[in-house]
């Protein structure tokens, strides 16, 4: 959702942390290991296709996904996110934290327009922040119980990207990403009086 994840990047700012402690019940036999992540680079460009699936409705995938508002309260990467500007068909987000690897904190900020393609998509097209250039398109598939989510990032890195850190740890970072973000829905999902989709 999503991270339109939404989802959180322009690779590692517009693909944000995230991090759920609640259990998830009948659910939690579910693994990262269905996460799906490629990432690839050329120069300063850098690609990441992704997808997972989630047993909840599109509508709930959503709604997770696009909660700019609160998400600095399960996205721990996060230290702001708020909706600057809504209009009928997108929203302007500012959002600003810090991605962790190891022992390195690489701090991020950026404004983002998102368009909105309700329990379908989100497009987000970056404005301002960080990295150079940053374009995510996330799509919401509802079949059968289950929600496919696949995920697609290209962001033009500059100097932003810290020297060493390859592939395999971002494809890692986004892995993490998508299982907390996943975990939220499930959570959401679980929680008393939460809405029931037929």
């Amino acid at each position: 959702m999503f991270r339109s994840l939404e989802v959180r990047p322009a690779i590692l700012a517009l693909s944000l942390g995230f991090l759920l402690a609640a259990p998830l019940g009948s659910h939690a036999a579910q693994s990262d290991q269905d996460i799906q992540v490629k990432v690839s680079r050329h120069g300063d460009i850098v690609t990441v296709h992704a997808q997972f699936s989630a047993p909840v409705s599109a509508r709930q995938a959503y709604a997770v996904m696009t909660d700019y508002d609160h998400m600095t309260q399960f996205l721990t990467d996060l230290d702001e996110s708020r909706i600057l500007e809504r209009a009928k068909d997108s929203l302007l987000v500012r959002q600003a934290g810090k991605v962790r690897f190891g022992w390195l904190k690489v701090p991020f900020e950026y404004v983002r327009r998102v368009e909105l393609y309700p329990n379908a998509r989100l497009v987000s097209h970056l404005v301002s922040g960080s990295v150079k250039k940053g374009d995510v398109t996330t799509s919401l598939n509802e079949s059968n119980g289950q929600t496919f989510v696949t995920y697609d990032s290209e962001a033009t890195m500059g100097y932003w990207l810290p020297f060493g850190i390859g592939n395999t740890a971002i494809a890692s970072h986004v892995q993490q990403d998508l299982e907390s973000m996943r975990s939220e829905m499930l959570r959401r999902k679980q929680s008393p009086g939460a809405p029931k989709d037929e």
